[in-house]
């Protein structure tokens, strides 16, 4: 983040932290579409994605006070969603079922790819989002974070509680648990 909206992140903060309301939908909107892509790979529907997603940031409304400033605000967010994922999958653990993400209301223009290839996108998400399931929740939590919002290994460290070094074996054994996972969905397609 750059310099001057790393500041005003902390103006926003300290706002909040006073009650402020406006602050902290400044904060949502900035952070918004990050926890709601971590979270919308890891749960089984978009609208469950969207719920989750509103309760964290609740969560992170009510608990403003304890926010620690030296701490990255995302990386806060990030552990109230790894949370409240994990408590989600135990909880709906023998009720999971698979839906296709889509995008409702979406109109399509002369740019947008095909229906069929709309089609072959939705399979694609569905099979990482099952092959993903096979991860454990820190696996998750990290190609989540490495690859779809582009944090470095420092930045995840606090989110999961290891050193950086943990993080790039942990990386490499997920991902070839993934790439074991998907090698026979590739071979039918």
């Amino acid at each position: 983040m750059p310099d001057s909206a790393a500041a005003h992140e902390q103006i926003w903060i300290r706002q909040a932290q006073k009650g402020d309301a406006e602050a902290f939908a400044r904060l949502y909107e900035q952070h918004v579409d990050a926890i709601y892509r971590y979270i919308a790979l890891r749960v089984p529907s978009q609208q469950h994605a969207e719920d989750l997603t509103e309760e964290v940031f609740w969560r992170a409304w009510k608990a403003i006070n304890r926010f620690r400033p030296e701490r990255p605000f995302l990386h806060w967010l990030y552990r109230i969603a790894h949370n409240l994922v994990i408590n989600d999958a135990r909880r709906a653990e023998k009720h999971r079922s698979y839906e296709v993400m889509t995008d409702a209301g979406h109109t399509m223009t002369d740019d947008d790819p095909s229906p069929e290839d709309n089609l072959f996108r939705q399979e694609d998400i569905q099979q990482l989002r099952q092959a993903m399931t096979t991860l454990s929740s820190d696996e998750q939590t990290l190609l989540i974070m490495r690859f779809f919002d582009n944090a470095s290994y420092d930045e995840i460290a606090p989110v999961l509680g290891k050193s950086s070094g943990a993080l790039r074996v942990l990386q490499h054994r997920a991902l070839k648990k993934l790439a074991k996972q998907l090698a026979p969905m590739r071979s039918v397609a």
